[in-house]
């Protein structure tokens, strides 16, 4: 049960569209485009609003940043067989820069386990989660079987369609651990149901068993990071795929039925808003869903129509725009997005998108800051897009600007916080705010979950606490040479001629005497003995309140802090890098 909640907190014609009139339910958190009525639409937004209450209130999920999840459910399959992703999706979660779809083929009580898988998806992907396609499809699955009273909620149980159909051959383990996203054998579709088969009943026992379901935190962070499969499984367990496969196997013989208990869910009020969807908004809609899923022939198609049934509408010369670009036609783009602008389009994420497309395009910054800006006007609470800005206002060296569009965002995702801190702290010690930068620094720290991360974040502070210099180094021959290093800030006694590898000692001492001899050495007296040091170049070495000129022979005693490289050699117990003259 531990685990579960931990991992909420991680986890027709184109052109006349579908037959049939469209409406749509919103409330704060969904909009649900239903071609069956509004009953059916009211009824799966409250299903979906149930679940986002359960996994928010019993987690440390963060869901409030994310815009509005849009979910449309057809009339039938047919209806619905002309947008799905692949031949085999029975539904679809599909997740952009903007956007959170899910697509079904109907709505109602009847498809609520199909709208739970496919919000586990949403949550994983509000997570940043990037896991294999059989743990992804896995923990969906094993999520879509959730019950939420106001009393209990449970999760877990027998799927009998699944483990019926596991009673014969399984595919391997080493076979659903290859699998990904785009396999060909997604499009099989008797074996794709047994690859969904499959991972559902290995996320059923590493989850419910008492003999991995302690060490699953483990995995995941291990499959996060992008150990492969084989080896996570088999380094955490401690076991080898065969074994791992045949304890699946025995878990769903005797323990399918096993759920997990957790504290109920009490129903609260959800404002909801009906409308009947125009025509033109609907058409709009599939556009957006078809460009999105790829289908972007089909999408342009659409749109085509539209601009001639519907001319001077920014949304259509913004989705030409994105279609433009998707395609290479930067030209073309600009064509149609300076038509959207001047035909004034007002719906935030079409900007947001349009600015997204162009950075992964390359255009140049002039096209895509006006994007930006315009999308953050239409929607000041837009944070997808005041990062953005953000960022290309730090990569162009705008950094006042850059901090003003970080300091602006109202939340930070939990999948985004490690860059935001970073790149925060980056843009503030170009600006010389050295505090506020290493309070930044830290906060990336917090977030950091690699190594590397770590050490970016710890780089960051260091730079806040220091300034940059030069210093001497050698060459591979042994030469000197000038290389720029960073400094403690404000320390006004930084020795440039201290050399990466000199093992330095500080001494307070009384210099005797100055030998001069095939190199000058300065004789000083410490409280462990008298130290001979040479000095190979006076010219490398820092002196501080040093006398105009030096006599060799005996000296007048005079108290001096000496800097010296330790160097064991005929004659000498170091070489000078610094005295300071007292």
């Amino acid at each position: 049960m531990r685990f579960l909640l931990s991992f909420a907190a991680i986890c027709a014609c184109v052109s006349a569209g579908p037959g049939g009139e469209w409406t749509v339910a919103r409330s704060a958190h969904f909009e649900v485009y239903s071609q069956t009525g509004e009953e059916a639409a009211r009824s799966a937004i409250g299903w979906f609003e149930q679940l986002r209450a359960f996994f928010v209130s019993h987690t440390s999920l963060e869901l409030d940043h994310r815009p509005p999840v849009r979910v449309i459910g057809f009339r039938s399959v047919e209806q619905y067989r002309d947008y799905r992703m692949r031949p085999t999706a029975y539904a679809y979660y599909m997740g952009t820069e903007s956007r959170d779809y899910i697509v079904m083929p109907s709505l109602g009580a009847s498809q609520f386990r199909v709208a739970a898988h496919e919000y586990a998806h949403v949550l994983m992907h509000a997570r940043g989660l990037r896991l294999p396609s059989w743990l992804s499809e896995g923990l969906a699955e094993f999520f879509s079987t959730i019950r939420i009273t106001a009393i209990a909620t449970t999760v877990g149980g027998d799927l009998p369609v699944r483990s019926q159909a596991l009673r014969g051959k399984w595919m391997g383990l080493s076979e659903l651990l290859s699998i990904t996203g785009d396999s060909p054998m997604r499009n099989d579709r008797a074996r794709n149901i047994l690859f969904y088969d499959e991972s559902w009943a290995m996320v059923h026992m590493l989850l419910l068993s008492p003999k991995y379901s302690p060490r699953f935190s483990e995995l995941m962070t291990a499959l996060i990071v992008d150990e492969p499969g084989q080896e996570a499984l088999t380094r955490v367990y401690g076991d080898s795929l065969d074994a791992i496969e045949r304890d699946a196997r025995a878990w769903m013989d005797g323990h399918r039925g096993t759920v997990a208990e957790m504290p109920g869910v009490p129903l609260q009020s959800v404002v909801v808003e009906a409308s009947t969807v125009p025509l033109l908004e609907s058409r709009l809609v599939l556009g957006e869903l078809l460009f999105d899923a790829d289908q972007v022939d089909r999408a342009e198609a659409l749109y085509r129509d539209l601009a001639r049934e519907a001319p001077g509408l920014g949304a259509v010369s913004a989705g030409l725009g994105a279609i433009a670009l998707r395609r290479g036609d930067r030209e073309g783009a600009r064509k149609e997005w300076r038509r959207a602008m001047e035909q004034g389009v007002v719906d935030a994420s079409i900007c947001y998108r349009y600015a997204a497309l162009a950075h992964d395009a390359g255009m140049d910054v002039d096209e895509i800051r006006p994007a930006l800006r315009r999308a953050i006007v239409l929607r000041p609470d837009f944070d997808d897009a005041r990062y953005s800005l953000a960022l290309l206002e730090k990569n162009t060296g705008h950094y006042e600007a850059a901090v003003e569009e970080f300091r602006a965002m109202k939340v930070i995702a939990p999948a985004r916080a490690f860059n935001y801190w970073t790149a925060l702290a980056d843009a503030l010690n170009e600006l010389g705010m050295r505090d506020d930068a290493k309070a930044a620094a830290h906060e990336a720290a917090r977030h950091a979950s690699t190594p590397s991360e770590h050490a970016h974040a710890a780089r960051l502070a260091y730079v806040a606490d220091t300034d940059l210099a030069v210093r001497f180094t050698r060459d591979a021959s042994g030469r000197a040479r000038l290389e720029t290093t960073r400094a403690p800030h404000n320390q006004p006694d930084f020795n440039p001629f201290i050399e990466p590898d000199d093992r330095i000692r500080r001494v307070e001492a009384t210099i005797e005497e100055i030998r001069c001899e095939d190199q000058t050495r300065f004789a000083v007296r410490t409280t462990e003995g008298l130290l001979v040091l040479s000095v190979p170049d006076p010219s490398r070495v820092q002196m501080r309140n040093a006398p105009p000129e030096f006599v060799c022979g005996t000296q007048s005693p005079r108290a001096v802090k000496v800097e010296y490289a330790v160097i064991a050699g005929e004659g000498t117990n170091g070489i000078v890098r610094g005295i300071e003259f007292r």
